[in-house]
């Protein structure tokens, strides 16, 4: 479900697009909540810059800002992200000499953001048109909301549909058609994957952030979610939001083996930690 698309012509695609420029979107920009919207980047310099492109040409939400936190890669994302930075006024890059893991360096840049409310985002999906205000409105729609997170083509819950679109442009349609169809239906549900997640920056720096005592990047929203869900507060999926997802990007540079052990010993962390066996997850 996750192949349909390649990362390179989806660039192609966002290059060509018009990106919506700060000075037509920065009227009465004081009537909305400020979105800070976290990425991690580390080498695969394709899929960050396809990133950051569509969040640049589909955001149409009025005040937001960006912070990259690079984990110190080797490749010539630092170069690029620099550069990139200097045109756009309201992205913020912050360069780790050492690889902080994920949980690090997203708590790093929930504590350098200063909206009210973050968007944990990895840099190997599609945002697409509209995405943040969608999200917000399901957040704001009951207080007792903690997260909110989108559906997608690539994850390991309920919150994966099936999909039927082989291009960009198809992509985009089919994200417009859902959202008018599913216009604010939602669900609530045991965990949402951090490739996109939002939550109120106070709430989520209550509750300790993300834990970093999970290796590279494996279970530590799952123990988020139980913390939420400990605290009374909703954890919800968003039907009218859609996401693409190139799931494992990062992973996929680990051999079978390797995996496995960090999975292993992350579950037992989590089991540890919560005194319960863990269960693995549902498909629709």
């Amino acid at each position: 479900m996750s192949g349909i698309l390649t990362a390179r012509e989806c660039l192609l695609y966002y290059q060509r697009c018009r990106e919506i420029s700060l000075s037509e979107v920065q009227q009465n920009i004081a009537q909305f909540p400020k979105v800070s919207i976290l990425v991690i980047t580390y080498n695969n310099l394709l899929v960050s810059r396809l990133c950051l492109s569509s969040i640049y040409c589909n955001t149409t939400y009025l005040n937001f800002e960006v912070i990259v936190v690079d984990n110190a890669s080797t490749d010539e994302t630092p170069i690029w992200l620099q550069a990139y930075a200097k045109t756009h006024s309201n992205l913020r890059i912050i360069f780790n000499p050492v690889n902080r893991g994920f949980s690090s360096g997203n708590n790093q840049a929930a504590y350098e953001a200063t909206g009210e409310y973050l968007i944990f985002l990895n840099n190997d999906t599609i945002v697409t048109r509209g995405w943040v205000e969608k999200l917000l409105m399901h957040m704001q729609s009951d207080s007792k909301i903690g997260l909110v997170g989108p559906v997608t083509n690539a994850t390991g819950n309920e919150a994966r549909i099936p999909v039927n679109y082989n291009t960009p442009e198809e992509m985009e349609a089919f994200a417009a058609d859902r959202s008018r169809v599913m216009f604010m239906q939602s669900f609530d549900i045991r965990m949402l994957a951090f490739y996109c997640v939002m939550a109120r920056k106070e709430q989520y720096e209550t509750l300790g952030g993300l834990d970093e005592r999970y290796l590279v990047g494996m279970f530590e929203d799952d123990d988020l979610a139980v913390r939420y869900h400990q605290a009374g507060l909703r954890v919800i999926c968003a039907e009218d939001v859609f996401i693409h997802h190139f799931q494992g990007v990062s992973f996929d540079k680990l051999d079978n083996k390797k995996y496995q052990k960090i999975f292993d010993e992350n579950r037992r962390k989590y089991e540890e930690k919560w005194g319960c066996v863990w269960k693995p997850y549902q498909f629709r």
